[in-house]
């Protein structure tokens, strides 16, 4: 029994049925026709009965309740074939029902499975012939006009009607396989705009990261990825043993310029101070605007005097700075103080604070100058 009784039956079943059914009934009043004029008995006529109007809709409820209804149906196509040559045998073999019963079961095998069921359906066909043979003998064939008319227009009708059923298939097919194409280039349109519309999300979301994580002002990273940044780099600094250092830079007197000068000409002084760090960095080193005119540049593996000596550079380049204003130019300095780890720090509130009193160190030595972290604050220069 079939697995799934819900399942539909493969297409070949309910087309071979039809086809089956019509033909068989047509073969009854043909095979009858020939019985009638060689005076069979009773008999014969319940099997010629039987064998055309009973058998086609045995064979269908057999394929409908198989747990392979294609693989049955095939089968049943065998069944055709041995019980239609046995006909044959039966009869005497008259030329034209013997012609048309071969060549019906012969085409269902052939479209259906091609060369090997044209083989089968001749294999089958000759041995229920032999099989009619050893029970009927050899007889004779009585021609009769009507039913070779008949045999005739019943092959016309139904080689018609298999051509009608394989045009009806190939429209179907052809409007499917047009309909799937217009789905594919529907799905590959989607599919395009779905791919612009992720790189569109993916620039989006690059823009806001970079947003989230930039001073809008200088283009420099802001404090928030600093923290973040630090942290990692420390991780990594840890790991490997080596040195990074950290310089907090603050513009001196700015409040006063943004006084004199106008708040339009300390932005431009503080955009200033981020070009200088942005040229002044390494493709690894990471500038930052840590709040108002104070700025950090983190050094990772760079030692105390290599970083001292780049702030001096950083120092004298911004003192060349001068910004233009309405009520005059605008020149300034910066000063700048200096630590490192692991020799001033090891957690990232300890180095940053260290670099912080180094600042201040430099601010209370008169500005304008570069101080390393020292526990007395006091000498210039690395130590």
């Amino acid at each position: 029994m079939r697995s799934n009784p819900s399942t539909k039956p493969h297409w070949i079943v309910s087309t071979h049925y039809r086809m089956r059914a019509g033909f068989f009934a047509y073969a009854f009043l043909f095979c009858g026709l020939y019985l009638r004029g060689i005076a069979c008995p009773a008999w014969a006529w319940g099997l010629l009965a039987l064998q055309f109007l009973v058998y086609p809709h045995l064979v269908y409820w057999r394929a409908l309740v198989a747990r392979d209804s294609r693989k049955a149906e095939l089968n049943n196509l065998l069944w055709d074939s041995a019980f239609l040559g046995t006909w044959c045998a039966a009869l005497g073999f008259p030329l034209w029902i013997s012609f048309t019963l071969f060549i019906s079961s012969a085409i269902n095998s052939v479209i259906s499975s091609g060369r090997s069921g044209l083989l089968s359906s001749i294999a089958t066909f000759l041995a229920g012939s032999a099989a009619g043979l050893g029970v009927f003998g050899l007889r004779a064939a009585h021609p009769d006009p009507r039913v070779d008319w008949m045999c005739v227009l019943g092959l016309f009708g139904y080689l018609t009607g298999i051509g009608l059923i394989a045009y009806r298939r190939n429209t179907t097919l052809s409007s499917v396989r047009m309909k799937l194409k217009a789905s594919e280039q529907a799905m590959s349109q989607a599919n395009e705009g779905l791919q612009r519309q992720l790189a569109e999300i993916h620039v989006l979301k690059e823009q806001l990261h970079d947003q989230a994580n930039r001073d809008p002002l200088t283009g420099l990273f802001n404090r928030r990825y600093l923290r973040a940044t630090l942290e990692r780099e420390l991780a990594r600094c840890r790991r490997n043993g080596t040195p990074m250092t950290l310089m907090m830079l603050d513009i001196d007197h700015f409040k006063s310029i943004n006084d004199r000068y106008g708040h339009v000409a300390g932005d431009e002084v503080l955009r200033q101070m981020g070009e200088v760090l942005k040229n002044g960095a390494r493709q690894e080193d990471i500038p930052c605007r840590f709040g108002g005119e104070e700025f950090v540049l983190l050094l990772p593996d760079m030692p105390m005097d290599v970083a001292f000596a780049r702030a001096e550079i950083l120092r004298a380049t911004f003192a060349e700075v001068s910004v233009p204003s309405p009520r005059g130019e605008v020149r300034t300095t910066v000063s700048i103080g200096v630590a490192t780890f692991p020799r001033n720090g090891n957690t990232m509130d300890e180095l940053t604070h260290s670099a912080d009193l180094a600042l201040y160190a430099a601010k209370r030595h008169g500005r304008n100058g570069v101080r390393a972290y020292r526990t007395d604050f006091g000498a210039m220069g690395p130590t």
